[in-house]
């Protein structure tokens, strides 16, 4: 399994951000219902960040989905206004789940 999680900056209109990450989610799940995506925001430390945490079956799958999404104007419009109401360019990362 490969997990990627992507951290966005959020500012005070939070609850219009919380909003288009969970449209963002329903969105991808709908259309790739092989992935599963959990939403987060840190309690503790570091506050102002949100975590996207995307698992794909593999990391063949992964490319395959986010080609796909890179050329799907609903999702892009959709990302955009979460990545400009930061301000900030988000911070990925990827894991390979030990088994």
């Amino acid at each position: 399994m490969i997990i990627h999680q992507r951290k966005v900056r959020y500012g005070e209109d939070y609850p219009v951000f919380f909003e288009t990450l969970a449209k963002v989610k329903a969105y991808l799940e709908q259309k790739h219902p092989e992935v599963s995506v959990d939403l987060m925001y840190n309690l503790a430390g570091e506050r102002g960040w949100a975590t996207i945490q995307t698992h794909y079956p593999s990391l063949a799958d992964y490319e395959r989905i986010d080609a796909d999404m890179d050329n799907d104007e609903n999702y892009s419009k959709l990302f955009e206004s979460i990545i400009e109401s930061s301000g900030d360019l988000p911070v990925d990362q990827f894991y390979r789940v030990i088994q």
